[in-house]
């Protein structure tokens, strides 16, 4: 299945537009963006951000490019600014993964 892309927005895998994953603890947002389009990711104790093709500025971190990621805790509100055309997914998570 290939993944539909929001344009300019984060969309969440309750969106109907998105992926869905299937797993009350986390979700699931990507969006396509172009230069000068920003998107605000959630607030959430865990994110994890993934630049699958272009570059973007996170606030507050700097510049990122194809195949970079953070992880987050804690945290969220950031703004991420394409610097170029570019996709970005974003998890979502509010559990820690089991052992």
């Amino acid at each position: 299945m290939r993944p539909r892309w929001c344009d300019n927005r984060l969309c969440s895998h309750a969106d109907a537009a998105a992926i869905r994953i299937r797993n009350r603890y986390a979700a699931l947002y990507a969006a396509r963006l172009q230069p000068g389009q920003s998107v605000q990711l959630p607030a959430a104790p865990f994110l994890h951000l993934f630049v699958p093709r272009g570059a973007v500025a996170l606030e507050g971190s700097g510049a990122l490019g194809t195949a970079d990621a953070v992880r987050f805790t804690a945290t969220g509100g950031q703004r991420v600014t394409a610097t170029e055309p570019a996709e970005i997914l974003v998890w979502e998570m509010h559990a820690t993964v089991a052992r």
